[in-house]
């Protein structure tokens, strides 16, 4: 089935494509975002743990640019958005250290897909669309899109929203030279993590969360329910495990990695009283070399692409949210012109 041709057909609903598509829409073209999961976002993710919702994903965001800290005031006037907390102590050493109060670190109570969920207000997203193949429209009016369950999608121009090995995947032949080898040089740090629901609190727990320094094994532990309500909600332990930890056990089976990052996690809070654990594998966590640029557009044959890998400059890429979110807005200023 092939639907009517659009201005922009956008393939990944993360945030950079999000945002990208927010704003083309804003300027009168027509959008459609197709996207291979079940929801938006990318691993700005919330899952359903029994009745609880967990951010198993991204577990904050920062806003130090202008438009992003007019959208965290919103969120927070709006009420879909709260501040979790304004810094984290570090764990060196063997032991935790405080460290002063800074910016904040903005989390949704109600999970962390909140902020995609405002973001793909009012566009047209297509989910569970496996894009297969690309290829220009033989008329010359743009690209053709199709989905492994036989759906055409037609637009006059394309954006990715990919990880660079999934976006090579689809379509390195189309791209030009220098685009293709920036984004192969891209490179990522996968992230197992671990989701644990408790019968009680971690013992004598003060902190938000803890970031990790030099640990064999843990990136990052949160204290995950501490966004839902603080003391009274349900205590939820999120861990993840480092980048490189996580890359020499990435095809471990799960069941192992659940028994090792759980065992790290007690190393540093004691025994904890687990219910019920799982673990999910995110093998494009976060960009260890980026592409010299917040973007690609070509606007010769009308195809562009966004994402966390884009480097945007600092201090953004210091926060990874708001590092996709400048990547979509800088492609869209140049592709709708």
């Amino acid at each position: 089935m092939q639907t009517e041709i659009t201005d922009f057909l956008v393939i990944g609903a993360g945030l950079a494509g999000l945002a990208f598509a927010g704003d083309a829409a804003a300027s009168g073209a027509s959008v459609r975002l197709l996207d291979k999961g079940r929801g938006v976002g990318g691993r700005t993710a919330t899952r359903r743990f029994g009745d609880l919702r967990v951010d198993h994903g991204a577990q904050y965001f920062t806003a130090r640019g202008q438009r992003l800290q007019s959208l965290a005031s919103a969120g927070l006037s709006a009420g879909w958005l709260a501040v979790w907390c304004r810094g984290l102590p570090l764990y060196k050493e063997g032991a935790i250290q405080s460290r002063p109060e800074g910016h904040p670190r903005y989390a949704p109570p109600s999970g962390m897909n909140a902020l995609p969920k405002q973001l793909a207000q009012g566009l047209e997203v297509a989910l569970s669309a496996t894009v297969t193949e690309i290829t220009r429209d033989p008329a010359g009016s743009g690209w053709v899109v199709r989905c492994a369950d036989g759906q055409t999608f037609t637009g006059h121009r394309l954006v990715l929203n990919l990880p660079p090995t999934q976006l090579l995947s689809l379509a390195a032949d189309l791209l030009p030279t220098g685009t293709r080898t920036g984004i192969q040089n891209v490179t990522y740090a996968p992230a197992w993590t671990l989701m644990a629901r408790l019968s009680k609190d971690v013992p004598g727990a003060n902190w938000p969360a803890l970031e990790f320094e030099g640990h064999p094994v843990l990136g990052l532990l949160s204290r995950d329910h501490t966004k839902r309500g603080g003391a009274d909600a349900p205590p939820v332990l999120v861990a993840n495990g480092s980048g490189e930890w996580s890359r020499a056990h990435l095809e471990d089976d799960p069941a192992s990695v659940q028994t090792a990052l759980l065992a790290a996690a007690q190393s540093v809070t004691g025994p904890l009283a687990v219910e019920e654990a799982q673990v999910h594998r995110w093998r494009y966590a976060q960009p260890t070399q980026l592409f010299e640029a917040p973007f690609f557009w070509d606007s010769t044959t009308g195809i562009g692409g966004c994402g966390d890998w884009c480097d945007t400059g600092s201090p953004l890429h210091g926060g990874k949210v708001e590092a996709a979110l400048e990547s979509g807005w800088r492609l869209a200023a140049e592709a709708i012109r």
